[in-house]
This record gives C-alpha cells, sequence and structure tokens, in this order.
C-alpha cells in the first residue's frame, strides 16, 4: 500500500496531538513584535480620516447576511475580535482598547489617534533596531508629547462673540457628522448651553430629533406622595415662591412632623418644598391634611439616589437653594430653624422627577461646588462617573437639555443616538477649550516646532531622549499625510508644500484643504478641530506606543477549548 494511503496508526495521531498541543501551550515570547497588530488595526481605521473618507467593509458573521459597510474607526476596530498570530494579536488588542477609549471619551479623534500611534511606533521601533534604549525613548516622547500639549493649549481659538462661537461650532460639527437634522440641533443646544450643560439624550417615538430645554435644575427623584398634585390632567404639583427644607432622613413621626411645620409657618413660610428619603403614612397624612386646610401648599418629594449619592445631590441643592442638609428624622425636622430654610422661585414634580428653578443661591458654596465638579472630571477615568458628574455640573450651572432621537428603525435610532451622544461631546469639549486648525494642520505646525528644538546633544543618553522626540515630531505630520492620501494626493508632496508655506509665514495655520486640493489657512477657512479632542488623541497615541516599546516580554495561556480537541 502506498505510503500516503496508509491509515493513521495510534503513533501518528499521537504526534499530531503533539504538535498542536506545542503550538498552542503556554510560553514566554521575549521582545516581542508588536507592531504587527498595530498595524493591522491602523491600517483597518486609517481609510476613515479626513473629509473624503472612504468606507470598510466588515464581513457579517451572520452567513448569508451583507457584510456593514463602516466609517467610524472606533466601530471597526470593535468588530476585529482576534488575528491569528497571538503575540501580534497583543498588540492589536492594545491599538483596539485606545480607539474606543477615546471614542467614549471623546466621540472622535479615533482614527486620529490609530494614524499618531502607528507612525510613533514604527519611528520607535527602527531607532530600537538602529541601538536607540526603549526607556530613553520613551522619556523623549513624553518630553515632547508635554510641549507637543503645551503649544495645542497656546495656539487653541477659544471665541468670545455669541456668532463666531456658532460658526465654529457648526464647522466642527459638520466635519464630525454627516446627519444634519441632528447635527443642527446639537449645534443649537450647545450654543446656548455651552460647555458646561448637561445633554441628555433619549428616545424618540416620532422619527424626527425633538429638544427640549429644562431651566434650573431637576432630578430622576419623585414626588412622595400623588395627594399634592396641582394638575391632575398632566398629573404634576407645581409649587411657586416656596422655602426649602432638606432631610436626609425620613419624616415618620406625625407630632413632630406636626411640630416642623408649625415652626416654619411661625417663620412666615406658606408655601413648602420638603426634600426627604421618605415619608411615613401618618407623616403623609399630617401633610395632607395641612394642605387641605388652605394654610399652608406644600410639595414633598423624594431625595435622589442613596447613601452617598443621596448625600452629593443634597448638598448640591443646598448650594442651589441656599437651604442646610438637616441630617436625621422628623425629630429633626421639629428643631428647624431660620437658618436651615432655604427658597426657590419654582418647583414642580412628577412620578419620576422634580425640579427646581430660580433657588436662593449660596455663591460661595455654589462656586465651591462647581469647581469641585470640575477638578473631579479632570482627574477621573471611568467613563460613566464622567457622565455623571457632567451632568451634576449641568445642574450646578443651570442648565439641562434633553434631546429625543428617533429614526425609522430601532437599529438606525440606536445608531443616531449613539452618533448624539458622541457629537454632544465633541461639541461641548470645543466649547470649553478651544479650537485648533482641522486637517492635521495643528498638529503639522507643532511638529514642525518639534524638529526645530530638537538639536542634537552630547552623549547616548541624550541622543536617544533628542530622538523620541523626534520620533514623536515625525508621527504627529502623519494625520496631515493621511488624510491627503485618502484623497489621493500624494503625501509627501503635500506635506511639502505645507512645510513650504508655515517656512514663509510660522504664524500661520497652514495645512492642505483637500476638497479645494490647495494649501490655505484652515483657521480662516473655517476647518477646524476641537482642541482638547487633539490633544487626547496626542497622548493616548503617545501612551500606547511607548507601553509597546517598553514591553520586553509576552506571556501566553494555554486556550483549553482548543487543548482539549482530538
Amino acid at each position: 500500500m502506498p505510503k500516503s494511503h496508509r491509515p493513521a496508526t495510534s503513533n501518528s495521531r499521537a504526534s499530531t496531538t503533539q504538535r498542536r498541543n506545542h503550538r498552542i501551550r503556554p510560553s514566554v515570547v521575549f521582545h516581542p513584535n508588536l507592531l504587527d497588530g498595530i498595524n493591522l488595526i491602523a491600517d483597518a481605521v486609517k481609510p476613515t480620516l479626513g473629509p473624503l473618507p472612504r468606507f470598510v467593509g466588515i464581513e457579517s458573521m451572520t452567513r448569508g447576511r451583507p457584510p456593514e459597510l463602516l466609517d467610524d474607526a472606533a466601530t471597526i476596530a470593535r468588530r476585529i475580535i482576534q488575528i491569528a498570530d497571538p503575540t501580534a494579536d497583543v498588540g492589536a488588542m492594545m491599538m483596539r482598547h485606545a480607539l474606543w477609549r477615546m471614542h467614549e471619551t471623546c466621540g472622535d479623534g479615533s482614527a486620529t489617534m490609530a494614524t499618531i500611534a502607528q507612525a510613533l511606533t514604527q519611528q520607535a521601533a527602527k531607532a530600537i533596531a538602529a541601538g536607540a534604549h526603549p526607556a530613553l525613548l520613551r522619556k523623549g516622547i513624553e518630553q515632547g508629547v508635554a510641549r507637543a500639549c503645551e503649544a495645542l493649549r497656546a495656539g487653541a481659538l477659544r471665541p468670545t462673540s455669541g456668532r463666531r462661537s456658532r460658526e465654529l461650532l457648526i464647522a466642527l460639527a459638520k466635519s464630525v457628522c454627516h446627519d444634519s437634522e441632528l447635527r443642527d440641533v446639537l449645534v443649537e443646544i450647545v450654543d446656548i448651553l455651552g460647555a458646561d450643560g448637561a445633554i441628555q439624550v433619549v428616545n424618540n417615538d416620532a422619527r424626527r430629533v425633538d429638544r427640549e430645554y429644562i431651566e434650573g435644575a431637576m432630578w430622576d427623584s419623585p414626588w412622595l406622595t400623588t395627594g399634592f398634585a396641582t394638575d391632575a390632567a398632566q398629573s404634576v404639583a407645581r409649587i411657586s415662591d416656596a422655602a426649602v427644607v432638606l432631610l436626609d432622613g425620613k419624616l415618620d413621626a406625625a407630632m413632630n412632623v406636626l411640630e416642623g411645620l408649625k415652626r416654619l409657618y411661625s417663620f412666615g413660610h406658606r408655601n413648602l418644598l420638603i426634600v426627604a428619603g421618605d415619608l411615613s403614612d401618618e407623616a403623609k397624612a399630617v401633610l395632607i391634611q395641612a394642605k387641605l386646610s388652605g394654610v399652608l401648599s406644600i410639595l414633598p418629594v423624594k431625595a435622589p439616589g442613596f447613601d452617598a449619592k443621596r448625600a452629593v445631590a443634597l448638598q448640591d441643592l443646598a448650594a442651589l437653594t441656599g437651604a442646610r442638609v438637616l441630617i436625621g428624622d422628623a425629630a429633626t425636622f421639629a428643631k428647624v430653624t431660620p437658618e436651615d430654610v432655604g427658597s426657590v422661585r419654582r418647583a414642580w414634580a412628577t412620578a419620576r422627577q422634580f425640579g427646581v428653578i430660580g433657588g436662593k443661591r449660596d455663591p460661595v458654596a455654589l462656586r465651591s461646588a462647581i469647581a469641585s465638579v470640575r477638578r473631579k472630571i479632570d482627574e477621573t477615568v471611568n467613563l460613566d462617573e464622567i457622565a455623571e458628574l457632567r451632568l451634576r455640573l449641568g445642574r450646578l450651572c443651570g442648565g439641562l437639555a434633553i434631546v429625543r432621537v428617533g429614526g425609522a428603525t430601532s437599529k438606525i435610532q440606536e445608531s443616531r443616538r449613539d452618533e448624539a451622544v458622541r457629537l454632544s461631546r465633541t461639541l461641548q469639549m470645543a466649547a470649553g477649550r478651544g479650537y485648533v486648525a482641522g486637517g492635521g494642520a495643528a498638529l503639522f505646525k507643532v511638529a514642525q516646532s518639534l524638529l526645530n528644538d530638537a538639536g542634537r546633544s552630547d552623549g547616548r543618553a541624550g541622543d536617544d531622549v533628542a530622538f523620541g522626540v523626534r520620533c514623536l515630531a515625525r508621527a504627529l505630520e502623519s494625520p496631515l499625510m493621511t488624510i491627503a492620501a485618502n484623497a489621493g494626493f500624494d503625501p509627501s508632496e503635500v506635506a511639502g508644500q505645507v512645510r513650504a508655506a508655515l517656512c514663509a509665514d510660522p504664524h500661520a495655520d497652514c495645512g492642505f484643504d483637500v476638497r479645494d486640493g490647495c494649501v490655505m489657512d484652515m483657521m480662516a477657512a473655517g476647518i477646524v478641530d476641537s482642541a482638547e479632542v487633539i490633544e487626547r488623541a496626542v497622548r493616548v497615541a503617545s501612551s500606547l506606543a511607548a507601553t509597546a516599546i517598553t514591553t520586553d516580554a509576552v506571556v501566553h495561556h494555554r486556550k483549553l477549548a482548543l487543548a482539549t480537541n482530538p
């Protein structure tokens, strides 16, 4: 029998299993090549960069369904679950995570970040191959990032006039979002509320995009009983020119509640907004009786949140209304003093929410609370916490808008809602931190400044640190060149033209407009990017590259599902 037709013996089966287990056994790879995985993800998302992007097709995981055509870098990266080479897969997942982090924190800039990270890793890999020390290169990269971000902040335009601010918001929105209805609504909201306004995006039963402005501050916490509704048809309770009492605990004992109401009446208060943790049945009966007698107009609402979150919400209410937070139950309420009471011009409540308008704000406490929240936003990494802090900041600053997003199908509605969240983040970042020249022009200008400053120093360590700065400078040129390549231009030729224009006028924001095919002042032409988004793209890209070049080993674990296959 020919050798090729012999049946497999137990020995041959055992050797096959051994070879398979050899391929998947746990291992340590020293000096891993992560660049292959970084390149794979970056090459997949770079076509989406620029005003003339190209789509990326993603094969459907379900048989018979058409491929997805995507132009969002972070979503494309999320569709790439794993690549075959396990070592390269580590680099690919590092890039994938960085892209999604940009996507969720900024809403824009993911493709720019990937382009910079790829170019920087490639430049650093060449330097390491030539003998540079990775740790010193990393030090140079970090020094270059600090100088680049400082230059971006110094060159950012922060318009003071309403008309110029709106023009820049419109220009930025057009470069980020192609949904004109959604874009127009969010530009209007950010133009009105500014960088600190709170924007909530919810589903709309209709297909259109609607907006609603809420004056004052609103919390997702209901009234404590329906017995105080002033408009039964709309199921809402309203009260005007009301005194405010904030109680952390539960209103329980009827005698204590009655004593507290008598004291408030003696202070001259006839309309009361009571925010409490809960309300007992006997306390509810006392409040309803006081309302029915016509002596007092009362609106009791539930304190927002639980435990620590409740304490924070009550402190915010105290800053907005001038009231003090009373710690305890009805016994504490019975001892209320005039200094404990705040006021609001109007308040309202439903079975789901309540809000206050025109409170007697404590200026010192309010400024302190706003400054504290802003510091926490800058220091916080968790995205859910950042969203909560921004909503809290919007309440303190007195601006809230609800955007209701609809769509022809549930899939379209979900996509538009996600787009609205991303666009609102980008626009508010720009409204707060300013604008820089778009199309990669701001980064290209910073790169020329870094190259001019990065002179050679004596000694090997100084050379490697300076080379790290130059690696970053070359990487910062890559977004402009990638945009040009995506539009069909020669990137080297375009870079040469922009470089020559900057040499002729170093103070201009020269870039290349791929729509008109010429060099121009991008800021004057209304082609802009959010300064904070671009700065974060530089920071995230450099962090990724620095981590990749200083990773000396990768540990692979056995994949149990494969190992158990016969």
